[in-house]
């Protein structure tokens, strides 16, 4: 045989597994091309698997013993080595939808997006996990909608908001399915050198990649399910599976016609070649029927399994039907299955082909198999492609991580079967905190945070980066920043004190700090909301309060003072007890604060001239100090504005006066004194006429 000039080295044997049957194929690569140089197809002669799944291992080892026997017999040769596929039976999709909160003024980068988009699919792990044993294996996703502060957007990159969403549809495989598939091929004594997915497989064999640019669905109506891969911008996009195919069509007949599964098999295949088909019942009566009944029999399953199957490529592919669906496998020549799933997916008839081996360009082998024989040449392909790789290892922070090999892989696919938390990946500023202060608006912000660093093999990467296997991975955890903890030493302006003879001691009035209306010191540390006022308590009824905390009568020049006199630098005040400034019976006889006053003018008269000379000396004293500090009165933006308690202004002084929201920024910041444009330290006299306004540039 000619295969004997080749080195058995260089052998291919693939083995498609199906509820049906079971195919071999044995190849070799030829002028860049697989060329098939020997195959065998079985059917199982029980019902060993349902739906894809393997429910006896021994029955279908045994079957897969008897296809390789046949092989090793008519090759002469021994195969030791085999690749095989994953059904789609197995896959278990799921819709989630995750949101994230972003920073103060934050643009949306891509890792941003990559980082929401893992937080979408590590939530539909763990859901999926909740009902399901072992550990999975995500082996695809796909982005149906973006949000950006709840509301729908087609992409989120540049944009600035509070929060954003994904609503993802993922794909994962139960690491159970292939241990039940590699029990078989240890009964059978081959070892397993690739294992890929079945959708995957009939797409490498059916759709060329300079196809795959084009959004296409790949659909493999097999016995026991219908496994649907879609292909968008140069890859496989998503994967799913309807438990919908030939076999409910079998079953149909098997209890329309009492017949066994295999009998009804037979009728099936029949119905597209004879007009009369002849059957035995479980009677063991012969009956004869015309294939125009059976076509009106099945006629509602075929139906309803192609708006199954329309419904999930749908599902897959965002809500939108594809540009073409190509079927392949023994159901895709079902009578009225193309023309159900045209219909549902409102498509012309011509957008939807059965493709069988003729189509695969990739291969050389006769199509006596037709669309059967396709996903057997996928799974050869695939080994063609990455042989001896059904999983793959990386490490991470010195930790092995073990990849299906179903697709090419990038860090993001590593961090989410590590199990990495996503929010360990995006650094949050720390909280800033608002307050007003003497009725101003004011902002600190928390300290910026750092994200996540990622290096593959030393050289700096993204959650984007390919990995290969043995690739080293290094990821530092992204470190949020600290809050904001700002004290009220650290926000309280040029205040000065203004000193006083008090009773002829000299004092100073210090500033008064109140948050919230309660006296705090300066180490207090401001929090969000808070209401803060910081003032010289020059009233009387303020340096009363909280400057002697006690009630008692203050005197300037012999004169009492009103509560609302404000205390200048340099004012001489003499303080007078209540009780001794007014006797008890004095104090029945006074109802008003009138009679308080002629009682203390009348007091204050006498001897007041004693110390004249040093009090009117004391005022030239102080007239010289207080012309250090001066008030002024400009115009700003249209409106005269009077600032007090310095001795020089620069422009910046105004924000304390008026009402420019400096927290919030609307552009450029323009400044006109005069008339001619002046920088923020630019001083300003009495009378100026003072600009401030945003601009775009």
């Amino acid at each position: 045989m000619e295969l004997k000039r080749f080195n058995q080295k260089d052998i291919i044997f693939a083995l498609d597994i199906g509820t049906r049957s079971i195919i071999g194929t044995v190849g070799i690569v030829k002028d860049k091309k697989f060329q098939v140089v020997c195959e065998k197809y079985l059917e199982h002669e029980e019902r060993a698997m349902v739906d894809g799944q393997i429910h006896d291992i021994n029955l279908v080892a045994s079957v897969v013993q008897k296809v390789k026997n046949y092989l090793e017999d008519e090759l002469e040769i021994q195969l030791n080595e085999v690749s095989i596929a994953a059904a789609g039976r197995f896959l278990r999709t799921i819709d989630v939808r995750a949101d994230i909160e972003l920073n103060d003024d934050e643009e949306v980068n891509k890792e941003i997006i990559r980082s929401l988009e893992l937080s979408a699919v590590k939530k539909a792990e763990e859901q999926i996990a909740s009902t399901t044993e072992g550990k999975l294996y995500c082996v695809g996703y796909s982005v149906r909608n973006f949000y950006l502060n709840g509301f729908l957007i087609s992409n989120l990159l540049g944009h600035k908001g509070e929060n954003i969403g994904a609503e993802v549809i993922a794909t994962f495989l139960p690491r159970s399915v292939i241990d039940s598939l590699y029990a078989v091929m240890n009964r059978v004594n081959l070892k397993v050198v690739n294992l890929t997915l079945e959708p995957i497989a009939a797409m490498e064999a059916a759709i060329p990649k300079n196809l795959r640019l084009l959004n296409i669905a790949l659909v493999d109506i097999g016995a026991g399910t219908s496994d649907i891969a879609i292909s968008s911008k140069e890859s496989i996009s998503a994967y799913g599976m309807v438990p919908m195919a030939g076999d409910e069509i079998t079953e149909t007949i098997v209890q329309e016609y009492l017949v066994d599964f295999n009998t009804a098999e037979n009728i099936k295949r029949s119905i597209v070649k004879e007009e009369e088909i002849k059957y035995i019942d479980v009677l063991g009566m012969e009956n004869i029927i015309s294939s125009e009944s059976v076509y009106k029999l099945i006629d509602s399953i075929v139906i309803k399994t192609g708006e199954e199957i329309s419904k999930k490529i749908l599902e897959l592919n965002g809500g939108k039907a594809p540009s073409a669906v190509f079927l392949v496998g023994g159901g895709a020549h079902t009578p009225g299955i193309l023309e159900a799933i045209a219909d549902k997916l409102k498509l012309p008839p011509q957008r939807i082909a059965i493709k069988d081996r003729q189509a695969v360009i990739e291969c050389v082998s006769d199509n006596d198999m037709g669309s059967s024989g396709v996903t057997v040449l996928g799974i050869a392909l695939t080994a063609i492609r990455s042989m001896g790789n059904d999983f793959i290892d990386v490490i991470l922070n010195n930790d092995p991580i073990s990849l299906f090999n179903s697709h090419k892989h990038t860090i993001m696919d590593v961090l989410l079967q590590a199990g990495i938390n996503p929010s360990l990946l995006i650094s949050k500023n720390g909280k800033s905190v608002r307050f007003n202060y003497n009725g101003c608006k004011r902002i600190v912000f928390g300290e910026y945070g750092t994200n996540a660093k990622i290096t593959i093999n030393g050289e700096e990467a993204t959650l984007e980066t390919e990995v290969k296997a043995n690739d080293n991975i290094i990821l530092e955890y992204a470190q949020n920043g600290k809050d904001a903890a700002p004290k009220l030493s650290e926000n309280i302006r040029n205040i000065n004190s203004v000193s006083i003879y008090l009773d002829d001691n000299i004092i100073n009035i210090e500033p008064v700090t109140l948050v919230n209306e309660k006296r705090e010191e300066l180490d207090y540390i401001i929090k969000n909301g808070d209401e803060i006022r910081v003032f010289l308590p020059c009233k009387v009824n303020e340096f009363k309060k909280y400057i002697l905390k006690e009630e008692v009568i203050l005197l300037k020049g012999g004169e009492y003072l009103e509560d609302n006199y404000e205390i200048s630098e340099g004012d001489h005040i003499l303080i007078k007890a209540m009780d001794s400034y007014i006797g008890s019976e004095d104090a029945a006889k006074v109802n008003d604060k009138e009679d308080y006053v002629d009682v203390i003018e009348s007091e204050n008269i006498e001897g007041c001239n004693e110390d004249s000379e040093n009090i009117n000396s004391d005022k030239i004293e102080i007239a010289i100090g207080r012309e250090e500090f001066r008030n002024i009165t400009v115009n700003i933006n249209g409106e005269n504005v009077v600032l007090k308690g310095k001795v020089q202004y620069l422009i910046v002084d105004i924000f304390e006066y008026i009402d420019f929201d400096l927290t919030v920024p609307k552009g450029i910041i323009n400044l006109n004194l005069n008339g001619e444009k002046a920088p923020y330290t630019a001083n300003i006299k009495d009378g100026d006429i003072i600009e401030v306004f945003w601009s775009d540039n």
